[in-house]
């Protein structure tokens, strides 16, 4: 029998009552809660909806008389896990990827039905709390998918998955979009630009799309097939590798000297994890990086302005030097 939007409300308030304060409802006391929330009209449809949960939902409700209040024996339950469906389940682990993926943006369709069913049970559970709900303790501003973002969600089944896509990719340079068959492995946000880094067979190597200049991108029926070399590789890829941009050289001791203030910022939000903190004083903080310099790298450094000095390796210091110079000359 489906569930009605009425039993659905009784049951998560009975499950919140009971998990969130164990012990402190007696049957009466649940009563008056449900009398009040959800216009229940008796004692005994109560006692229905307890029964109900115990034997349809699995619920551990137990009662104990010492304390004259129920509780769940297992107090890892929630009901809420047990009233979605294996499709619901499977739609929030993609989500809980693309939310920690993109801090919160969402957009597939085939969400909404489970968000719903969560909308209902959040309604519910700030009935029940006493919190003051006037304050908005959250702000973010409304964004849309620029970049073709939207494949991120479609990418993250088909790499979980292991099968193949089609994808038509127009480079900046290019005229026109040519045609990509690939096994897509990993995807990567580089300061909220997306990248899709898979092995594509006909070149017998891995390669990188920018999601913005994909077009036409579909989900084949085709099993991926990676030689291992190529998934240890990609593996490995970002180990030393700041950004997207790879780089053929070896692997360099890099020391940035920041100001201060400055500093500050980069030990809270740290440019790589092989960032260490190599002197921290009033006049300076100094880091050190273990990284293959590369065009991104570069990128970032001339974004922090004169708030930067690149100490070493040599190479680093002449190459940004020389950007400095060129980027002067163009105000001469």
């Amino acid at each position: 029998m489906p569930l009605t939007r009425s039993a659905f409300q009784r049951y998560r308030l009975i499950d919140e009552a009971i998990s969130r304060y164990p012990y402190q409802y007696s049957k009466k006391r649940l009563f008056e809660l449900c009398r009040e929330k959800c216009s229940i009209r008796s004692l005994s449809s109560l006692e229905k909806d307890i029964q109900t949960l115990r034997e349809d939902h699995q619920a551990p409700i137990a009662y104990c008389k010492k304390r004259n209040g129920y509780y769940y024996h297992d107090p890892s339950f929630r009901l809420l896990k047990l009233m979605l469906t294996p499709d619901d389940m499977e739609a929030f682990e993609r989500a809980s990827e693309v939310l920690r993926a993109t801090q919160g943006t969402a957009s597939a369709q085939e969400l909404m039905g489970a968000l719903q069913k969560v909308r209902q049970s959040l309604d519910l559970i700030r009935e029940v709390t006493t919190e003051p709900a006037d304050a908005k303790a959250v702000y973010v501003e409304d964004t849309t998918l620029h970049g073709n973002r939207q494949y991120v969600s479609v990418l993250i089944r088909a790499i979980n998955k292991g099968q193949q896509v089609q994808l038509d990719y127009l480079k900046h340079d290019g005229d026109r979009p040519k045609r990509h068959i690939l096994h897509p492995l990993k995807l990567r946000e580089v300061q909220d630009s997306w990248y899709l880094i898979g092995y594509e067979a006909a070149a017998g190597k891995e390669k990188t799309f920018g999601l913005d200049r994909i077009r036409n991108l579909s989900v084949t029926e085709e099993p991926c097939e990676v030689p291992q070399v190529i998934i240890q590789k990609v593996e490995q890829l970002f180990t030393h590798i700041y950004g997207i941009t790879d780089s053929e050289g070896p692997v360099e001791e890099i020391w940035l000297s920041f100001t201060p203030r400055r500093g500050k910022y980069v030990k809270a939000k740290p440019i790589h994890p092989t960032q260490k903190i190599l002197e921290d004083t009033e006049q300076v903080c100094l880091i050190g990086l273990e990284l293959i310099p590369n065009r991104d790298l570069m990128t970032l450094l001339h974004s922090y302005g004169p708030d930067v000095k690149v100490l070493k390796p040599k190479s680093l210091v002449t190459a940004f030097k020389k950007d400095l110079k060129q980027t002067l000359a163009q105000y001469d």
